[in-house]
């Protein structure tokens, strides 16, 4: 199978149906197939064939997604590149995947410097001069298991990882989902995060698959997010915690139109309970879900008819997929108990781009091993727990940062929170609480006593940092906690002992 030819399909069967919502103007099926057909070509012509890599490095824009069909067309592989990579970063990934082009917006040529001369960098604005409407069409019969991307992780232990998610992965992935949330093609569905990112990546694919319009957006910005429900009538938006919380926060929120907004998901990273008991009491059903790269942003999502009797829960594997919770030695655990998640079905990787090593280590005995603890409840729904790396032991216990975040995600004037491990002389380790506040005071009492009504007594935290910005983000918008636990491991000083 090859991707592009969903594409051409909606082609034949709706040409004038928007594909695509950008600024303002739509771009049709039979004119993405159009335009990835002329952009095939002009690839081809500069030598581009069944194999070779295309980088990607842009804001998001509909050359991205015409960039990445006009790759399928040619059996190429789409290399997306982190927008918040350095210069260093960019020209490893570029080299790693061997690409063959980088294709570039403006706002980003500078982190272009030091890639190899061996790759061609053509300008995003430069593309329509690519373009060979003159030369005949071209198409590779790929194989399922051909790779369609390389996205790379984003390298918290080491340079990043290419994981090769192929034809057939992100064809059942998008299968899954679309049918998990009833997508079709009178769904409208934004997307105010970066492409380059595999969530936005999914998501755009997730549109492709079943014929929806995707309204793409440049940024997430609330304001324009309440204006796409009110005046364009967007059905979904599927955004980590941050961007809902935007909306949740935001003057608008108790007045807006949002009549056509039928689904609400997000995961990405932990999803308080108050953000969605807050979009539920909209009546919209507030959905989570769990993924990550690794398995094509695809793993587990909470059915629309759970989602107020399984509040919290991640829910199900989605169409073909397995999960099982185990311990450190790859033995399931009683229903319940915490372990690593892992994920097998269709959706997965082929493995990481020449790392045979870490291939073998990640998908042993035929699962993929994710990295996140859960568990599961007696109805085998999802609960996610935190990352493994994430976890901290203090006293020889197991302590859950995002038990702790999710508690204190409630209270007033808190507007961003993390827990980390520092060192402690008695306990190893022991919990800190980070808080951005925007200068407002932080009530310390009020965080010991929300601490001590729930939590046990090696759980709560020992420590507080009130921030003066907000913190850290990568660009799916998860707390780059590992940054937040290096600065207090080099300077201690802003911790102040809780009591």
């Amino acid at each position: 199978m090859n991707l592009a030819a969903i594409g051409q399909f909606w082609s034949r069967w709706m040409p004038d149906a928007p594909a695509i919502r950008w600024a303002g103007a739509d771009i049709s099926w039979s004119e993405l197939d159009r335009r990835t057909d002329a952009l095939a070509a002009g690839f081809a012509d500069r030598g581009v064939g069944h194999g070779d890599r295309i980088a990607i490095l842009s804001g998001n824009c509909p050359q991205w997604c015409e960039v990445t069909v006009a790759a399928w067309k040619l059996g190429a592989v789409i290399v997306p590149v982190n927008i918040r990579f350095t210069a260093v970063e960019v020209a490893y990934v570029v080299a790693d995947a061997g690409a063959r082009i980088l294709v570039v917006d403006a706002a980003l040529a500078g982190l272009c410097d030091r890639v190899d001369d061996d790759t061609e960098v053509i300008a995003v604005d430069d593309l329509d001069a690519v373009r060979r409407d003159d030369l005949p069409t071209v198409w590779c019969d790929t194989a399922d298991d051909d790779p369609a991307f390389i996205c790379y992780t984003s390298g918290t232990t080491g340079d990043p990882k290419g994981a090769i998610l192929t034809h057939r992965s992100f064809d059942m992935a998008s299968q899954g989902w679309a049918q998990a949330l009833s997508l079709s093609t009178a769904d409208r569905i934004a997307l105010p995060f970066p492409l380059a990112f595999t969530g936005g990546l999914a998501l755009f694919l997730f549109c492709y698959w079943s014929g929806a319009t995707l309204v793409l957006e440049p940024a997430a910005d609330p304001d324009r997010l309440f204006d796409l429900f009110e005046h364009e009538r967007v059905t979904a938006l599927l955004a980590v915690p941050v961007i809902i919380q935007q909306l949740v926060d935001h003057p608008r929120w108790d007045t807006a139109d949002l009549s056509s907004w039928r689904i609400a998901c997000s995961g990405g990273a932990s999803v308080p309970p108050t953000l969605l008991q807050a979009v539920q009491a909209r009546g919209i059903p507030m959905l989570q879900m769990f993924s990550l790269t690794e398995s094509s942003a695809a793993g587990t999502i909470l059915p629309n008819a759970d989602a107020l009797t399984k509040v919290g829960s991640a829910g199900l594997p989605v169409l073909h997929g397995r999960v099982r919770i185990v311990d450190e030695h790859d033995n399931d655990v009683p229903t319940g108990e915490v372990g690593e998640i892992l994920l097998s079905g269709p959706q997965v990787m082929a493995g990481y781009w020449n790392r045979p090593e870490a291939t073998a280590e990640t998908l042993r005995g035929g699962w993929l091993h994710t990295g996140d603890l859960g568990r599961l409840d007696d109805d085998g729904y999802l609960y996610v727990v935190d990352r493994v790396k994430d976890m901290l032991i203090s006293g020889g216990l197991n302590v859950y940062p995002a038990e702790i975040e999710r508690l204190l995600a409630g209270i007033d004037g808190l507007i961003e929170v993390a827990v980390v491990g520092v060192p402690d002389e008695r306990w190893g380790e022991t919990p800190a609480v980070i808080v951005f506040s925007a200068g407002a005071p932080v009530d310390a009492s009020v965080i010991v006593a929300a601490c001590r009504d729930t939590l046990a007594d090696y759980k709560q935290p020992r420590y507080l940092v009130v921030r003066d910005e907000p913190m850290p983000r990568g660009m799916s918008g998860k707390i780059l906690k590992r940054h937040l636990r290096a600065d207090l491991i080099d300077d201690p000083s802003p911790l102040v002992p809780l009591r």
